[in-house]
């Protein structure tokens, strides 16, 4: 049986967003408009993971072993990260790891940006984020991206190639009053002020939670968990409005300063030369 509804935001993970009648707030960029959907219904395609020539659910099914293991580490985190043994193994740190990248390369803008990378990889660094407009142009890429990893093996090779430099800490989140909103390309990259030591990646997991990836004096602590300022999370929100190209995604309404960021982001076309995020 093939799937039609391929989704590049796995719903296992949606699902953490989503309210006790499985709706979650969402802007849809394309209409401009505001809506409470169902998780199901926000960030999927029909046949994304297909080639124009074939159709056979190949991608799919690999993309879906990977998301399972992610979304099984979630489920433990939520479940149990308050409880007194809570721990977190080695092996869960590389499944998270090498998820961020999955993630990340599954999206539109992701597929497309892997391509562009693979066929010009001295290509100077973008400073700007993708719009949906420049992965309309590119359409080939992701045909392109679908094609070379429908291959036998290609998805886990390159995966096999991810692994965490020690230089990277490895730390829970956590949000006491303010609450993290996600998109359709929810896992973020940041640098600090010394781009060599300030790298970080960064992916909300619910409404108080994120995990995160940072690198040399971003977060000293060694701590599992930590506490996040409500500066950052704000910055991260901001963030995950910036990158979006099809859905920014919430539990709890859109703030009034929320709504008025992403009109902003989304109807002022110079907007993200003013943003604090790519100055």
């Amino acid at each position: 049986m093939v799937t039609k509804k391929q989704h590049y935001y796995p719903r296992t993970l949606l699902k953490h967003f989503a309210n006790e009648d499985s709706k979650l707030y969402t802007y849809i960029v394309k209409s401009d408009s505001y809506v409470y959907l169902n998780y199901e219904n926000v960030c999927y395609k029909k046949y994304t993971y297909e080639t124009s020539d074939k159709v056979d659910n190949i991608l799919e099914n690999e993309l879906s072993k990977y998301e399972g293991d992610f979304s099984r580490v979630v489920d433990y985190i939520l479940k149990n990260m308050f409880s007194k043994d809570f721990n977190i193994s080695n092996d869960y740190v590389d499944i998270i790891w090498k998820y961020f990248f999955l993630q990340d390369i599954r999206t539109d803008s992701g597929r497309m940006r892997f391509v562009q990378n693979l066929e010009k990889p001295n290509k100077s660094e973008r400073r700007y984020p993708v719009e949906s407009g420049e992965i309309e142009q590119n359409k080939n890429n992701i045909e392109k991206f679908n094609r070379i990893f429908k291959q036998p093996d290609s998805l886990s090779k390159l995966l096999k190639s991810f692994s965490k430099p020690p230089t990277f800490k490895f730390h829970i989140s956590i949000s006491i009053e303010d609450y993290f909103i996600t998109s359709d390309n929810p896992v973020v990259s940041t640098y600090g002020k010394n781009k060599e030591s300030g790298f970080q990646l960064i992916m909300p997991i619910s409404l108080f939670v994120c995990l995160t990836f940072q690198m040399g004096d971003l977060n000293c602590s060694e701590n599992l968990i930590v506490k996040m300022t409500d500066e950052k999370i704000k910055y991260i929100n901001e963030a995950q409005i910036n990158t979006a190209n099809y859905f920014i995604i919430s539990l709890e309404p859109f703030s009034k300063k929320q709504k008025s960021y992403i009109k902003n982001r989304y109807k002022n076309r110079f907007w993200t030369k003013k943003s604090r995020h790519f100055q």
